[in-house]
């Protein structure tokens, strides 16, 4: 499990071991899927991820996530960032279904 923090530190999302996102009171919002698919709650495609980091929202670029798990908008504002193992996935996860 992977913790996804605010920019202040708190936590307020998490990513399991299968994909699935929670929110910062345990509710499933979403989930990621290995092949850079990000899906709302109810199934719905919200958008994609890449391995270097970059996030797309229906194919347009919304952020990136840092191999440090920092996470930025498309402004290059930091936004939060990933704790664990699940970094990229977590990041498109704080960018398409948390903020």
């Amino acid at each position: 499990m992977s913790d996804i923090l605010d920019i202040d530190g708190y936590k307020i999302g998490s990513i399991s071991e299968d994909g699935k996102v929670h929110n910062k009171k345990g509710y499933a919002i979403g989930r990621v899927s290995i092949d850079g698919n990000v899906f709302n709650a109810s199934g719905g495609k919200v958008g994609t991820f890449k391995p270097d980091g970059h996030v797309y929202k229906m194919g347009e670029y919304v952020g990136d996530v840092k191999t440090d798990g920092k996470v930025y908008d498309n402004d290059e504002d930091y936004v939060g960032r990933v704790k664990g193992e699940h970094i990229i996935s977590g990041g498109a996860a704080l960018l398409l279904l948390i903020i």
